[in-house]
Formats: structure tokens, C-alpha cells, sequence
């Protein structure tokens, strides 16, 4: 599980994109998408621009539920199952 620092809403999907597939490379389940407020500002500029659609509040994003943490700033992360983070789970920080 990867912790980035991401604002870009040109890099954000794809960024989230790449951390869904690391996740199941490795066998893991994808179980939410955190993000800082500032990061959930970039996520519905980029989820806009990408279908062409004014921005909006986002609940899901590729069927993950987005979870909105104040505390977070700018950082995105997607989380694996509970099931799968207690079983031991390895967090980088990038960025």
C-alpha cells in the first residue's frame, strides 16, 4: 500500500489507477480510496475532465468508495480489505 502526496488531477487517476493494479498484482482486494481535502478537489477535477462533465461530489470511484479524512491534506491512498491489512500489510510513503 502506497501513500502518495498528489494534487494533480492530470497524474491523480492514473496515480489511483496504478495503486488498484499494485494491489491485485499482489493479490490483495481493494477495499476503499483515501484522500485529503485537497486531493478530493484534484479527484473531481480529474474524474470530470476525464467524462467530460462538470465537477461534482464523488462518492465512488471505480466502484471503491472515496473516503474524505481532513487530516490528510493532499495524500491518496488506497487501502486493502480490513481482512487483508491486519493479516499485515506494508505502507510506503512516496512523495
Amino acid at each position: 500500500m502506497t501513500v502518495l502526496d498528489e494534487t494533480n488531477p492530470a497524474n491523480l487517476l492514473s496515480t489511483i489507477d496504478q495503486q488498484l493494479q499494485s494491489l491485485r498484482d499482489e493479490g490483495a482486494e481493494p477495499s476503499a480510496i483515501l484522500v485529503g481535502p485537497e486531493s478530493y478537489a484534484a479527484l473531481k477535477m480529474a474524474v470530470a475532465e476525464r467524462f467530460g462533465r462538470e465537477p461534482a461530489d464523488l462518492e465512488q470511484y471505480q466502484w471503491l468508495t472515496v473516503v474524505l479524512d481532513p487530516f490528510r491534506d493532499n495524500r491518496v491512498c488506497v487501502v486493502p480489505t480490513n481482512r487483508e491489512s491486519t493479516a499485515g500489510v506494508r505502507a510506503e510513503r512516496v512523495g
